[in-house]
């Protein structure tokens, strides 16, 4: 009696966004609850680098009975939207940063770099949501 080995795949049962947790949760025995809110936790900490882990995770492990989207042949049309979502997140954490690290702006009078930096969090915060937006949308449809 042979038993294949466990293939790491992608859920297709237990799935939120494109079943990368809840594969894991399978091929590891552990409850994908707990990966996802290990998840959650990393992305309050890290959100770009949350977001750019997951999205290579969905690309690179396949869904089940399927291949990856990255191999020795790329599928552009999975990949592409992929790409356009990490840019702008990454684009968004990029600008919203400044702003970010300089916490006592809410206390200081309204000057030129006040303003820049309001402006650029704003550019941020938009580019942020748009890049995830789109980035969850072609997620759960991978």
């Amino acid at each position: 009696m042979s038993s294949s080995p466990k293939r790491l795949e992608r859920s297709d049962r237990n799935r939120v966004i494109a079943g990368l947790f809840g594969g894991l949760g399978e091929y590891l025995n552990v409850d994908p609850n707990i990966l996802r809110l290990a998840g959650v936790a990393l992305l309050i900490v890290a959100p770009a680098v949350t977001v750019l882990l997951y999205t290579i995770g969905v690309l690179l492990v396949p869904k089940s009975g399927g291949k990856p989207y990255i191999g020795p042949e790329i599928e552009m049309s999975a990949v592409g939207p992929a790409i356009v979502g990490v840019v702008l997140v990454f684009l968004g954490t990029a600008l919203m940063s400044p702003f970010l690290a300089a916490a006592g702006i809410w206390f200081s009078p309204i000057t030129i770099r006040t303003t820049l930096l309001t402006v650029s969090f704003a550019a941020g915060a938009l580019l942020f949501l748009i890049g995830a937006v789109i980035l969850l949308t072609h997620l759960r449809r991978l």
